[in-house]
């Protein structure tokens, strides 16, 4: 069987910290190492509380480094693992017990460098709780499955495989080797950043069932979910990021795919404006999406959507009015009145 790595950036969560810790250390699978990498925290508490818990549990190493962000944590994690395999959890979620053992169960030796083994995760926020699960079918996917992945990875409204590198268990070498693609000026997507490229070089992905094992705790202050006046500009190093990893892997669809993903990621550009405190929401989501190279891409690509709320947030961005924006300024502040 093999060592797990868990790799734990930590940067003043200490409120988090002790249920995140006592998930890992409580793991029924027993050959895990746990590196902690506590990114400059300015809290006063986190550092010390790092070095308590690698005092009390041998199975813990700890690294104090300068502030530098989240990937740069979690890259420095990856690279002072001992194991073949690396399992990443944010220091504010916690997981459930035997994480490790049932991710574990699914590897095959034979790929060891190359494979992926992804289990689904539970969204954890005040007033709300809710399973999330692969949109993929739970199965083994290589060889031909792999390669008609790679062509939809990205683009839909329902991503076939979740971008985070949580919830994971990820061969190191494989991860190791798409290090070369982190773009250390991204705020927003970062997990997409290695998680894609590491998707289309892995030779085996394994799509668990059920497997609800990983509680990903939404907080207010969530860079996701907070207003970011720097949004659209990150969206658009991504998406150069992105085109640039499909084309050295050699996707052949990969400029249709990322129109695709630019206007879903539009989504969220505009509930991130509908969310800013300033009043002058409508002024600023008609300069967005009036921008003449905006609107070419609302209107030029091509798009399925379902539900019912991204529906109305697709007929705001292609009809940008008082209406539309009223509407959608209302129920998105109702629904963050009611999950906080």
């Amino acid at each position: 069987m093999a060592k797990i790595s868990f790799i734990i950036p930590v940067y003043n969560t200490a409120k988090y910290l002790d249920d995140c810790m006592t998930s890992v250390m409580g793991q029924t699978y027993e050959d895990i190492e746990i590196i902690l990498i506590d990114d400059g925290s300015t809290d006063g508490i986190s550092p010390q509380m790092c070095d308590d818990y690698a005092s009390f549990d041998k199975r813990i190493r700890v690294i104090h480094k300068e502030n530098g962000g989240l990937m740069s944590a979690w890259i420095a994690g990856a690279k002072a693992a001992t194991s073949d395999y690396l399992t990443f959890v944010d220091s504010d979620d916690w997981v459930e017990f035997d994480l490790a053992k049932e991710l574990v169960a699914h590897i095959d030796p034979a790929f060891a460098d190359s494979e992926i083994i992804a289990s689904n995760y539970i969204v954890e926020k005040a007033g709300e709780r809710r399973k999330e699960t692969q949109s993929l079918a739970p199965g083994v996917y290589m060889g031909k499955e792999l390669e008609a992945l790679h062509s939809h990875i990205l683009g839909d409204e329902v991503r076939p495989v979740t971008m985070s590198r949580c919830m994971k268990l990820i061969s190191r070498k494989l991860l190791l080797d798409n290090l070369k693609y982190c773009n250390h000026d991204i705020t927003m997507s970062e997990d997409v950043n290695i998680t894609l490229p590491c998707l289309l070089d892995c030779k085996r992905l394994v799509i668990l069932k059920d497997a609800y094992n990983y509680h990903y705790r939404l907080v207010g202050s969530s860079i996701a979910h907070s207003y970011n006046s720097k949004l659209l500009q990150n969206l658009e190093l991504t998406d150069k990021t992105f085109r640039d990893i499909f084309a050295d892997k050699n996707i052949e669809n990969y400029d249709k795919q990322m129109d695709r993903e630019f206007i879903i990621m539009l989504f969220v550009i505009l509930k991130n404006e509908l969310r800013c405190p300033e009043k002058d929401t409508l002024k600023r989501v008609k300069n967005l999406f009036l921008r003449p190279d905006i609107k070419e891409k609302v209107t030029s690509t091509k798009i399925d959507i379902t539900s019912k709320s991204n529906k109305l947030l697709y007929t705001c961005m292609k009809h940008p009015n008082a209406v539309t924006v009223g509407i959608c300024k209302l129920i998105i502040n109702m629904y963050d009145k009611k999950t906080n």
